[in-house]
């Protein structure tokens, strides 16, 4: 008889096992496994390592604005705010830079959501809040069955499932700042289950802070369909357009102390993304205990950033149109003149990932074993321009540059069952990539040249791993090891201007041991150990380097900490009439450099210590309400370990800081209908979130939010 426990989180579920039979008997069908779930409804199955789920219910208590703002709530994982609402996702794991998401493999139903996964793994897009159901986060050995760039881990969004009955949500939000959201979405499926669908579209808008307006659109659509007895496949189309003012100039020292809450001192630069996206899974029995899934995508991209020029000095026969905190005094202004400059990039993204699950018996020992292959063909053309005026949408080609990218993956594992309460899971990935770069224009050193330049590269990595898991469900060890490895970048080695700053493959060797324990079916503690050793990562570049390139190679780096995660039912656990539900979750790391120039420095944005807790209240009437406090500790803004603020911004200590958000919401259960009021930022305390990528960045402004919802069935 199987036997499941679960117990549900808040903020994240609850990880449990389930064992089903016995695995070591001959009699047992290969189809019993032991299973680490997070969620009941659509189970997130581990053999070994650290994973989290952030569920349905977890999204719908916290009204989040952003998926940072969930993903704060996941231990190891820190998140740096750039613009008003979180359009750009900043997340690091485990110590790694959270600059542009860049060693974290991030994918909407599989597919990746990086602009060029080979080429340009930042995240410049991300998957909106309102399209996510729920979220899984891996961390440990079983990385490898992705990729590429799953160094830091792997973070998939889930979007909303066809389901299978009708189901509908009309919801509209206003809020300060001019912030308004209206959202649908309608899903249902055929009298005969066969076909099932779901529809959303929604847009919001809002002036943001420091005067940083955007606006945003996407539509999305899935049907899924049955492709015969033993088969299904869903398909997706997605459309997003986002116009928002976002700038890479941030504050001098000088201008922060006056005024942390300052306008944007560049209100004409902007950042424009088009992607259409398409994607097709399937899902086939092969036979009792064989499944194949096969994930056909491609997607395409426009972005376009619009930036003004400016110097921090006041240059001879230079004419400006605007001029910003104090002069006289080098690097403590900012001198905006009257031309821009204009980036525009193209990407298009095709793949394929077929992936097999077998189970089967060597005599007394079951096996799952879950093998496959991606191909990817990455295309990006970046082009720069020199704009006559700041409010220009093309000028005069500066840059000319295209890369092609074939990249092919191949993994596998093998989920081995030696006795009811051992798996041991070993497993690898391969991944190799053939690269060619085509170079039009180049600009260098003020000067502007038609080139015929081509070059050609390849690279290869192999990473195995193996993991292990021993107890039972109120108790049980686990632990792995892996190697990592983050292919070159051959967009990031060029700068806007044209250079190459050669910029190297990154590999690590990442070690984990943990353990989750069960004391009471209300109450989950988990707490694990990690080390990651890099032979060279690359770090977020200073710009006072004089480098214009984003990174740089940083050397040989270690990440050692530990990840604490407690959860309980209160209310559950006292029968009480309410829900109160608690969860808390603390992060060591200590990132450090390893030898070289900079040996013992802390690696940039790399805080030592991360705190979120929630605390969640629900009546059965329908009332409901939410608590979220999270801290940040104190970091580095650069890989000397600067403490004292240099007068540009550029370099310094980032402080700590924290934030408080609450909630309260209402659902009228006989008509759907739902009110919502949510606060974040309560303490208003506004805090330096970075001095990236050009100055000092600004968050932590309070935003109230009221929502209005109908929602059924």
């Amino acid at each position: 008889m199987a036997i499941e426990k679960r117990i549900a989180g808040v903020g994240i579920a609850a990880v449990h096992f389930v064992w089903s039979g016995s695995l070591h008997a001959q009699a047992t069908p290969p189809t019993e496994e032991v299973r680490v779930r997070g969620d009941a409804a659509d189970n997130l199955e581990r053999a070994s390592g650290s994973g989290s789920r952030v569920s349905e219910t977890d999204m719908r208590r916290a009204q989040p604005q952003s998926a940072g703002e969930m993903l704060r709530r996941v231990p190891g994982l820190v998140i740096r705010q750039e613009d008003p609402m979180g359009l750009r996702l900043n997340l690091g794991v485990r110590g790694l830079s959270p600059t542009r998401g860049r060693l974290v493999l991030v994918e909407e139903d599989g597919v990746p959501v990086v602009v060029s996964p080979y080429g340009e793994p930042e995240l410049y897009y991300s998957t909106p809040v309102e399209r996510i159901q729920n979220i899984d986060v891996i961390k440990g050995h079983d990385v490898l069955l992705y990729g590429p760039q799953t160094v830091g881990g792997v973070v998939q969004f889930h979007t909303w499932q066809p389901p299978t009955r009708e189901e509908w949500n009309v919801e509209g939000t206003y809020g300060e700042r001019n912030f308004a959201k209206a959202l649908a979405r309608y899903g249902n499926s055929a009298a005969d289950g066969n076909v099932r669908y779901v529809v959303q579209a929604f847009r919001k808008q809002g002036d943001g802070f420091r005067n940083m307006p955007f606006e945003v659109t996407d539509v999305m659509g899935k049907v899924a369909f049955a492709t015969g007895r033993d088969g299904e496949a869903t398909l997706k189309l997605v459309a997003y357009d986002e116009l928002s003012h976002t700038t890479y100039v941030g504050l001098t020292e000088p201008m922060y102390r006056a005024d942390p809450r300052q306008d944007t001192v560049a209100p004409d630069d902007t950042f424009g993304i088009r992607r259409y996206e398409a994607s097709l899974h399937h899902e086939q029995r092969l036979g009792e205990h064989t499944k194949l899934k096969t994930l056909l995508f491609a997607y395409t991209m426009n972005m376009g950033l619009r930036q003004q020029d400016f110097d921090r000095t006041k240059m001879p026969d230079t004419e400006y149109v605007r001029i910003l905190g104090p002069q006289g005094i080098d690097g403590a202004g900012l001198y905006f003149r009257k031309t821009s400059q204009i980036r525009e990039r193209n990407y298009n993204v095709v793949g394929v990932e077929p992936r097999v699950e077998h189970q089967f018996h060597t005599g007394p020992i079951a096996h799952k074993l879950v093998f496959g292959g991606r191909m990817m063909f990455d295309n990006a053309r970046r082009r720069a321009f020199a704009g006559a005026s700041p409010t220009s949408d093309t000028g005069d080609l500066l840059t000319d540059d295209t890369t092609s990218i074939f990249g092919f993956a191949a993994f596998g594992e093998d989920r081995i069952a030696f006795r009811d309460d051992l798996l041991v899971t070993p497993g690898f990935r391969l991944e190799h990539s053939i690269s060619k770069r085509y170079s039009k224009r180049t600009f260098e050193n003020g000067v502007t040249s038609d080139v015929d330049l081509e070059g050609s590269a390849t690279a290869t990595g192999f990473m195995p791993g193996i993991g292990i898991i021993y107890g039972k469900p109120a108790f049980n060890i686990f632990g792995g090891l892996h190697s990592g490895y983050s292919p070159p970048r051959i967009s990031q080695a060029i700068t806007p201007t044209g250079q190459d700053v050669g910029l190297s493959a990154e590999r690590s060797i990442n070690w984990e041991l943990g353990t989750r324990v069960r004391p009471l079916r209300w109450a989950r503690l988990e707490a694990s150990g990690f080390l990651t050793s890099f032979d060279n990562q690359l770090i977020s570049n200073n710009t006072l380097s004089g480098s214009a390139a984003e990174f740089k190679n940083g050397g040989k780096t270690r990440h050692l900490g530990t990840e604490l995660t407690a959860i309980a039912q209160i209310g559950r656990g006292l029968k009480l009439p309410v829900d109160v539900d608690i969860a808390a979750q603390y992060t060591w790391s200590r990132s450090r450099f390893v030898g070289g120039l900079y040996d013992g420095n802390f690696v940039p944005y790399a805080p030592e210590h991360l705190l979120a807790a929630t605390l969640d209240v629900e009546h059965k009437s329908g009332f409901g309400g939410q608590a979220t406090f999270s801290y940040v500790g104190s970091q580095f803004a650069d890989e000397t370990n600067t403490v004292e603020a240099e007068i540009s911004g550029r370099a310094g200590e980032i402080p700590s800081y924290r934030t408080l958000d609450l909630g309260a919401r209402y659902r009228h259960a006989p008509t759907g209908l739902s009110a919502l009021l949510t606060i974040k930022n309560v303490l208003d305390d506004v805090y330096l979130s970075g001095r990236l990528p050009n100055g000092i960045f600004t968050n932590g402004f309070r935003q109230v939010f009221v929502t209005l919802k109908w929602s059924g069935p």
